[in-house]
């Protein structure tokens, strides 16, 4: 007598539309950032409202830089687009003790061009903050 095996195969219910979980989106830094600040209408930053957030939009910027395959001159317009002009730097000494901004700043820079401050009032802008945060710091 021959014995014919049996295959079972046990089929699951299709998930429920509900349990079912878009991955998360990442951040959209930029517009934390300005969320984070007054500026006029001339997009001149008059205060951080709210100094860990803004330095976590900092850092999540300079991240999404390093992480374009591009050119330093890619990396640093895409930071000098967002707007560093501030009227005064009375922040920058809280700025620059929130955790993490000393990093982020000190690993960007290496990566942009720093002659393109010639053309651009707005990059020009971002490496005086970036300078100050870090010269702060440093001290």
């Amino acid at each position: 007598m021959c014995v014919v095996p049996q295959v079972i195969i046990w089929t699951l219910p299709p998930p429920k539309p509900s349990l079912v979980q878009k991955p998360p989106s990442s951040p959209d830094f930029y517009s934390m950032l300005k969320r984070t600040m007054k500026q006029d209408t001339n997009q001149v930053i008059l205060a951080v409202l709210q100094c860990p957030l803004f330095v976590q939009a900092v850092i999540g910027l300079c991240n999404m830089a390093k992480a374009f395959p591009r050119t330093p001159e890619d990396h640093t317009w895409f930071l000098g687009t967002t707007g560093w002009q501030f009227t005064d730097q009375a922040h920058f000494p809280i700025l620059a003790d929130q955790k993490g901004i000393f990093v982020a700043l000190s690993a960007i820079l290496p990566l942009l061009d720093h002659g393109a401050t010639n053309n651009s009032v707005e990059v020009k802008a971002f490496f005086t903050f970036a300078d100050m945060i870090i010269a702060i710091e440093d001290h």
